[in-house]
C-alpha cells in the first residue's frame, strides 16, 4: 500500500494517508488540484492535477456543497505604527543560524559530488570510448610492448554465456532507469541521461572489456510503454552496429521487458529473445 502526503497550508505535511483517504479528502473539498501531494518513489512534490490517473481521482468529483479550505490565516497586527513597546525586546531572530547552515550544507554536498564525480567519471568516460572505438572499429590502444592494437582486434570472438550475461546487466539497467525515473518524471519512458545517470552511480552497469558492454537508444513504442534498441560491443565482430528490441511494461515496481532480435544474425541473439 502506497503512503500518501498533501501540504496543507497553515498546517504543514498531512500524512501519510492511503488512496482511499486522499479520494475522500478531494471529495470533501480539503484538497484541491493544485494541492501539493508526494509518496515515496517521487522525485519532488506535485500538483495532485499531475497525479490524477494515479491516486484513482478520475470521474471523482469535488461535493459542491461543501465550502472551499480555509485560506491561511494571515500574521497577526502589531503595534509597530504605535512605536516599540516599553519594557520588552524584539524576539532573537533564526535567520541568520539557518543560512549559515543553508551555506554550509551547500558547500558539504559540493564537495560529495566532486569526490563522487571524481571516481566515477572516468569509468564512465572509459566505457564512452569504449563503445565508440567498438562501433567503429578505429579506435587503438598500445599493449606492453608499444604496438598499437586496433579496437577491432580487441573484440572477442562470440560466447553465447557472454552475451547472456551482458544482456542481463542491460536488462537490469533498465528496470532501475524504469522504476526510479518513470512515474517520477510523469510516465516519460527514461531516456540517454537517465541510464548514463545510473551508469555514473553504479559503475557495473557499464559492462567490461571481458565480459562485453552495451548502447542503449530509445526506440518507437509499438507494445508497452517504452522500447529500446539495445547494442552489444566487445562480443564478436558479428554484432557490431546490430540490435535487438526491448518492449517494456511497467505496473507499479514491476518492470516487464519483452526482448526480440532486431538485425542480429541467426543463432547470435540471447537465449531470453525470440525471434
Amino acid at each position: 500500500m502506497t503512503d500518501w502526503y498533501y501540504h496543507q497550508p497553515g498546517q504543514g505535511r498531512v500524512g501519510p494517508l492511503d488512496a482511499d483517504a486522499m479520494r475522500k479528502a478531494y471529495r470533501e473539498r480539503r484538497i484541491s488540484r493544485d494541492t501539493l501531494a508526494w509518496h515515496e518513489g517521487l522525485r519532488e512534490w506535485q500538483p495532485l492535477e499531475r497525479l490524477i490517473e494515479e491516486l484513482g481521482l478520475t470521474g471523482v468529483q469535488p461535493d459542491a456543497s461543501l465550502p472551499p479550505p480555509v485560506p491561511p490565516r494571515p500574521a497577526a497586527a502589531t503595534a509597530s505604527h504605535a512605536g516599540p513597546m516599553r519594557g520588552t525586546a524584539p524576539p532573537p531572530s533564526n535567520r541568520s543560524g539557518c543560512i549559515i547552515a543553508v551555506v554550509v550544507i551547500g558547500v558539504v554536498g559540493l564537495m560529495l559530488v566532486a569526490i563522487l564525480a571524481a571516481i566515477a567519471l572516468p569509468a564512465y568516460q572509459d566505457y564512452v570510448e569504449r563503445a565508440k572505438a567498438a562501433q567503429t572499429g578505429q579506435g587503438a590502444q598500445s599493449d606492453d610492448t608499444g604496438a598499437v592494437l586496433s579496437a577491432a582486434a580487441k573484440v572477442h570472438a562470440y560466447d553465447a554465456e557472454r552475451m547472456a550475461q551482458t544482456d542481463a546487466l542491460a536488462r537490469e539497467l533498465v528496470t532501475a532507469a524504469m522504476r526510479e525515473f518513470y512515474v517520477a518524471n510523469g510516465n516519460t519512458c527514461p531516456d540517454t541521461f537517465e541510464f548514463e545517470t545510473l551508469q555514473l552511480r553504479y559503475p557495473r552497469y557499464q559492462g567490461s572489456e571481458d565480459n562485453g558492454w552495451f548502447g542503449i537508444d530509445p526506440a518507437r513504442a509499438q507494445s508497452g510503454a517504452c522500447a529500446y534498441d539495445v547494442r552489444f560491443y566487445g562480443l564478436g565482430p558479428e554484432l557490431l552496429d546490430k540490435t535487438i528490441r526491448y518492449d517494456v511494461s511497467i505496473a507499479g515496481e514491476d518492470v516487464e521487458i519483452h526482448c526480440r532480435n532486431n538485425t542480429l544474425p541467426a543463432g547470435y541473439a540471447p537465449p531470453r529473445c525470440g525471434a
